[in-house]
């Protein structure tokens, strides 16, 4: 579940030390439950629209998976626009309480405790999966190799065969490319870059990577 420009930062403090938001649920219960505010990460639903458009092929009954939900508006947006079956997990069971509440209008639509990267999902069972910094948050973390790799077969398993994985990032091929090469995955994967709102600011990059 990263927290917005937290996510940012992708290497150690200045003890050596991950960063405190690569260190687990218990670090995003203390957020959440001290600032339950929605907070949008990277970029908006309208932002990426074209791009879930792409990844449910304009199909709406498409089954969306939604990694690292956090307390985003996304899933929000895209159910009121017709994608209903939409499946949020995330580690901390106190955001996956404040939305299931914030949501209960939105009933075909669920919240779950999980971790990505042991999903208890089966094989096939999406459409597409989409992410929001999960990916960088788990380059924060340490053996950060080793937990992506987890993470990346974790989603390829979940997937339909030519499903699609939309992952957002603030990390630019040559610091993300790596792992999804080092992941074993047979992912065909394109790149794209999302420039800056505001100038000065960073882009953005958006990794389409389509399952077999």
């Amino acid at each position: 579940a990263p927290f917005g420009a937290l996510a940012m930062a992708v290497s150690t403090s200045d003890a050596g030390q991950p960063p405190a938001y690569g260190g687990g649920p218990g670090y995003w219960d203390a957020r959440y439950a001290a600032d339950a505010q929605p907070f949008e990460w990277l970029e908006s639903y309208r932002d990426l629209r074209g791009f879930i458009e792409e990844a449910a092929c304009n199909n709406h009954g498409a089954r969306f998976l939604h990694t690292g939900c956090g307390n985003s508006l996304l899933p929000e947006e895209m159910y009121d626009e017709g994608y209903r079956q939409i499946v949020n997990i995330d580690t901390s069971s106190i955001v996956v309480e404040q939305m299931a509440s914030r949501n209960a209008g939105r009933p075909e639509m669920t919240w779950q405790v999980m971790d990505a990267t042991a999903m208890s999902f089966r094989d096939g069972e999406f459409d597409a999966v989409i992410d929001k910094s999960v990916l960088d948050t788990f380059a924060c973390m340490s053996g950060a190799a080793r937990v992506v790799s987890s993470y990346l077969q974790e989603v390829a398993r979940v997937l339909k065969p030519g499903g699609i994985f939309l992952c957002v990032s603030y990390g630019a091929p040559e610091t993300r490319r790596s792992y999804f090469e080092a992941a074993g995955v047979d992912f065909e994967l394109r790149e794209e870059r999302l420039d800056p709102k505001i100038k000065g600011a960073s882009p953005h990059f958006v990794y389409i990577a389509r399952t077999p």
